[in-house]
């Protein structure tokens, strides 16, 4: 049985060089715009440099936004909820919450939606009558 080598700081390290084999991926049309000494060189007749600055900063008041964990337990909430619809309607929509929720969201589609059986049907309101109360008894006359 041969003796496992461990290798440490102090052991001696021998260089394997690498060399490519065939087409390299590597694009070579961005060599001038990633080369830092161009880079440089626009920064100096600039004083931008173009790689930076990219995007627009954004503030706001994002106190309202929900954390990453209740957002989370929402999707899980909707996607447990679509599992609970019978079968052949979440085949309707390839067994996607989110094509469901897309549905089930727009107000053209409620008709749709209480023929499914997953929503009430709007009650229709009563016509209030508009016949006016009668008027209070005229209050009496002292001595009457």
């Amino acid at each position: 049985m041969s003796k496992v080598k461990f290798k440490t700081g102090y052991s001696d390290r021998t260089r394997t060089g690498f060399e490519t084999t065939g087409e390299s991926l590597t694009q070579q049309s961005h060599a001038a715009a990633a080369d830092v000494r161009n880079i440089i060189k626009q920064y100096d007749r600039t004083g931008l440099i173009a790689n930076v600055n990219k995007g627009i900063a954004q503030y706001g008041d994002y106190s309202e936004i929900n954390e990453y964990a209740e957002a989370l337990n929402m999707v899980r909430e909707a996607e447990q909820s679509f599992q609970e619809i019978p079968s052949h309607i979440r085949e309707q929509f390839n067994n996607n919450a989110g094509l469901f929720f897309e549905f089930a969201t727009n107000p053209k589609n409620s008709e749709k939606m209480v023929e499914m059986g997953l929503a009430q049907a709007p009650q229709k309101e009563l016509e209030v009558s508009t016949k006016s109360d009668p008027a209070p008894p005229a209050p009496q006359e002292a001595g009457e």
